[in-house]
């Protein structure tokens, strides 16, 4: 299987910076924090991820922006990191993206964007979803509610310099954290951290749990998954209305010992999603993810096979 990073750089990325001309992240001002946080070793067969709880804007993005810092925060997972931190607490690796999903966000594709949102010739290594085409590939053209992000049309040049500084460092540390932990347990469960509005269309779900509908995931985590918040008394749902994006698809190999489960939990369990604080209901959500992972971990270890000779496969 082909080494994912190298791969990408070769596609696209190498094709627009020359090696000796290329801005570093801190010379381009957007990795002050760091792009990607981890948190813990590995070691357990699971890996905790937060993508989307970035909260560090940069300031000319904020500038350009059409829309006010609340209206970008619209989709922003919040907090969702912290709510993680006691089940890391138990062992298992955390890492989370310090930038906001509207700025670069690392669950699409890296070259899957708008050509609509660009000014000047684009390069053919475009491949946009009709997700992108909609508004919402890896450099985002809109927010809430279908609103337009920017003023003018972007420069191809900053959507790219967002791919290399954000999009691939989260992506180069996930796979190195899964390829470590998959050498070390012969298996890796990723758990993809997510937070969602409340979905009344769909009876309003407490948690979502997305395997891209049985492909990403063995039965037996998500069996497991549904259960144990079941029994604290959590309504929850497969698939409906979020089934996984690119992360889960792309590293939920289940026929190679990579596992991928998508947990998307009702934001207004646990904050105002108006003023964008924490509520009382935060710490009991926090308990119930530790104890999830808990049931996981316990299940991980009747699963646990020979390990297996150290390859790459992303």
């Amino acid at each position: 299987m082909k080494n994912f990073a190298p791969s990408l750089i070769r596609r696209g990325l190498s094709r627009i910076f020359a090696p000796d001309t290329a801005q570093t992240p801190q010379q381009a001002g957007l990795a002050t924090p760091p792009p990607v946080v981890v948190v813990g070793e590995v070691g357990l067969p699971v890996v905790l991820a937060s993508p989307h709880s970035g909260q560090y804007y940069p300031a000319p993005f904020v500038q350009a922006s059409r829309q006010p810092l609340a209206v970008l925060r619209s989709g922003e997972d919040s907090f969702v990191e912290e709510l993680a931190a006691p089940a890391q607490a138990l062992g298992p690796p955390l890492l989370y993206a310090t930038f906001p999903r509207v700025y670069c966000d690392v669950n699409r594709a890296a070259w899957d964007m708008d050509p609509r949102m660009f000014e000047g010739p684009l390069p053919a290594f475009l491949k946009p979803t009709h997700r992108a085409l909609s508004g919402l590939g890896s450099v985002p053209r809109i927010v809430a509610d279908n609103r337009a992000i920017y003023r003018t049309r972007l420069p191809f040049m900053e959507a790219a310099t967002r791919i290399k500084d954000c999009w691939m460092p989260y992506h180069g540390t996930l796979a190195q954290v899964l390829q470590a932990t998959h050498a070390r347990n012969g298996m890796a469960l990723l758990l993809d951290l997510h937070s969602m509005p409340d979905a009344p269309e769909a009876g309003n779900p407490d948690f979502v749990l997305g395997d891209g509908h049985g492909v990403t995931c063995p039965e037996r985590y998500v069996a497991c998954a549904e259960n144990t918040l079941g029994a604290m008394g959590f309504k929850t749902l497969r698939n409906t209305p979020y089934a996984g994006g690119y992360i889960t698809q792309h590293y939920g190999r289940p026929h190679d010992g990579f596992y991928a489960l998508q947990l998307e939990m009702r934001r207004s369990l646990y904050m105002d999603v108006t003023t964008r604080t924490k509520t009382q209901g935060f710490a009991a959500l926090s308990t119930a993810l530790a104890e999830l992972v808990q049931a996981l971990l316990a299940l991980t270890q009747s699963a646990l096979r020979k390990k297996p000779e150290t390859k790459s496969y992303f």
